[in-house]
């Protein structure tokens, strides 16, 4: 079946001022006493450190830059979500629980992948949090978005340098859903958000749908400040509309596409969508991370394409698979987890997820007959987390897909599994159709 399809290309849009030095490498250290990003590009990255060679630069309320990486959905914990609604197309099973936790841990000596899927990173940064407290009072419901969702509030967040000053929760602008953005995008869903300087926390959105749409490429905004951003989908609002702080586990009942700092637009197979319905829930997780001395704002988001209900043949899932029991020691080792398939499906899209002291990601698919086939294999930079278009494979109910995670921690503690980016993760989001229905948990043997 054909359709028409529009490139995949990046309109022009303004960034944020930035300072440029040198393309050396550049590390600073902030007052927790962890490394830093590495930047090897301009000191604009460096707003996430504490300091950058001396240089130091603060971003204003400017129009965010368009990339990210955090591969992928917000990785969150298990959850049991409720049963999917019926569609036609392809049906969808019924999301079950996550598998019980467990993770093999071997220390290991310097690691170089072997075999090939690895791809070449592209512009990234960000980082991780954790969930604050405060419960707005909720907005009314809408199909369509509020002027304003929320009145501004500070949220006393995680700290994670000093000074630690609180965040804002700021009045939401009236955004048409689905605005044309040029090039054959319109925008799904974005939030202007604050983070105060030395803070780290979540922000949670959620918008009931108010049109049938079948999206069909995705094309996140993650301006500097944003560590990840996931949205998931829910069969009926499960709380008013609005913006909330939140944490990495406010999610919805499926995954529908996630992002980092780095992140390019995304184009699924011809054939192949991912469905909104009218009266389901939108839900977007917002990860915001600033160890710099003064505060950000930005406005994160997604841009998406959409094709009519009759084009598409295949619904489209992401599986977020790997360990939720991390304990990464002081040096080099590698963390393992797996994820056994409960359906045939194609997969045509792979995305790993790992914080600051992640060097390398591996994923094999070892088939029911013990062949095994490495689906990706490449090094890990916390500055370039993209979400890869692979060759389409099949996959087959009682696969396992193998993830080792490498890491070189630098510190002198072992850092645990963890929603902030100080600690760790160890995801690999898989892109496949039809939907087989694991909806926002992990997958974990």
């Amino acid at each position: 079946m054909e359709r028409s399809a529009h490139p995949i290309a990046k309109p022009t849009r303004p960034t944020l001022r930035h300072k440029v030095c040198d393309r050396g490498e550049h590390r600073a250290t902030n007052p927790t006493g962890r490394r830093c990003v590495q930047v090897l590009a301009p000191c604009l990255l460096m707003v996430l450190c504490a300091a950058c060679d001396g240089h130091s630069e603060a971003a204003g309320p400017s129009t965010p830059s368009i990339d990210q990486a955090s591969a992928g959905g917000s990785p969150g914990t298990a959850i049991e979500p409720p049963g999917m609604a019926s569609e036609s197309m392809d049906r969808e099973p019924e999301p079950t629980a996550n598998p019980e936790t467990g993770a093999s841990t071997e220390t290991t000596g310097a690691r170089d992948g072997s075999s090939p899927a690895s791809a070449p990173p592209a512009g990234n940064q960000a980082r991780a949090s954790t969930a604050p407290t405060s419960t707005p009072s909720p907005a009314p419901t809408s199909g369509e978005p509020t002027t304003t969702d929320l009145a501004p509030a500070e949220v006393q967040e995680r700290c994670i340098a000093s000074p630690c000053e609180p965040s804002i929760l700021p009045e939401q602008p009236d955004l048409p859903f689905l605005e044309d953005m040029g090039d054959g995008w319109v925008r799904l869903m974005e939030v202007e958000w604050h983070v105060g300087a030395g803070a780290e926390g979540y922000r949670c959105r959620t918008f009931t749908v108010p049109e049938d749409i079948h999206v069909t490429a995705f094309f996140p905004q993650v301006p500097l400040g944003t560590h990840h951003l996931g949205f998931d989908v829910s069969a009926v609002p499960t709380r008013p509309d609005g913006l909330y702080a939140c944490g990495v586990s406010t999610v919805g009942e499926r995954k529908l596409q996630g992002a980092g700092i780095g992140s390019e637009p995304t184009e699924l197979p011809d054939g192949v969508a991912m469905p909104l319905l009218k009266g389901q829930q939108l839900f977007l997780n917002l990860h915001l991370f600033n160890a710099s001395t003064e505060a950000l704002r930005g406005r994160s988001g997604m841009w998406v394409r959409t094709v009519p209900a009759e084009e598409v043949v295949h619904r489209a899932e992401v599986i977020l698979a790997g360990p939720l029991n991390l304990q990464v020691p002081p040096g080099r080792s590698t963390q393992s987890g797996h994820c056994t398939l409960r359906a045939d499906a194609t997969l045509y899209g792979i995305a790993p997820h790992m914080h600051q002291t992640g060097v390398h990601t591996r994923a094999t698919l070892v088939s029911t007959s013990g062949e095994q086939t490495v689906l990706f294999d490449g090094p890990h930079d916390f500055e370039h987390q993209l979400w890869y278009t692979v060759e389409e494979r099949q996959l087959h109910a009682g696969d396992r897909v193998d993830i080792e995670c490498t890491y070189e921690n630098d510190t002198s503690r072992t850092i645990p599994w963890g929603d902030s980016a100080l600690d760790e993760m160890c995801f690999v989001n898989l892109s496949v159709y039809p939907a087989i229905g694991y909806g926002a948990g992990v997958c974990e043997d």
